[in-house]
């Protein structure tokens, strides 16, 4: 109970952390020591190299590392285009589809800093962004980290999902909810 109580704690610190404006690596790296050491003094048998999910490590750090290099060579204004400007449904759903289209092409997270900029600072384009990084990425295996992660303990676990089933419930879902979402938004903003 200490473990979950102590896990469930620094979940919850992690999601103000990363708004305060300080790098997210810093909270997160913070997060991991701590956690490390609680594991390391309270049960040592469940540190095992192999619970380092290391393929999805690396591929999440050439994604960033991508996206980064392409941001210093026009990536953004590339993206702005794509994107838009303005408010309401149709701007909110076109932001929304490209930060989709982003996140099952490179995975969401590298997907969202790229197109953060291009929100324009507005807090419901930002919602926009989120909605479409966020729902978006059901339709490829790579689209989330959180989907890489659960992929990898399945297949851990000999569990198959295949990634045509998958896809094809994600290019029916990922529309409707877009749709859905931003017209939330619309109706909110």
């Amino acid at each position: 109970m200490v473990l979950l109580r102590v896990c469930a704690v620094v979940c919850l610190l992690l999601g103000p952390a990363f708004v305060t404006g300080v790098t997210p690596a810093i909270p997160a790296s913070v997060a991991a020591v701590v956690l490390l050491v609680l594991f390391a003094v309270r049960d040592r048998a469940a540190l095992r190299w192999a619970l380092l999910p290391l393929r999805v490590v690396v591929l999440v750090v050439v994604l960033f590392v991508a996206v980064q290099w392409l941001t210093e060579h026009g990536l953004e204004g590339r993206l702005a285009a794509l994107a838009g400007d303005g408010e309401g449904f149709g701007a909110y759903l076109r932001l929304s589809g490209v930060g989709a289209l982003a996140a099952n092409g490179v995975d969401n997270l590298p997907a969202y800093l790229a197109l953060e900029p291009v929100a324009d600072g507005s807090a419901a384009r930002l919602v926009a962004l989120l909605i479409g990084v966020n729902t978006g990425p059901l339709v490829t295996m790579w689209a989330s980290l959180a989907t890489l992660l659960w992929r990898e303990r399945c297949r851990s676990a000999d569990v198959r999902v295949p990634w045509w089933s998958f896809g094809w419930r994600g290019l029916v879902l990922v529309p409707l909810l877009l749709v859905a979402c931003c017209g939330a938004l619309t109706l909110t903003a």
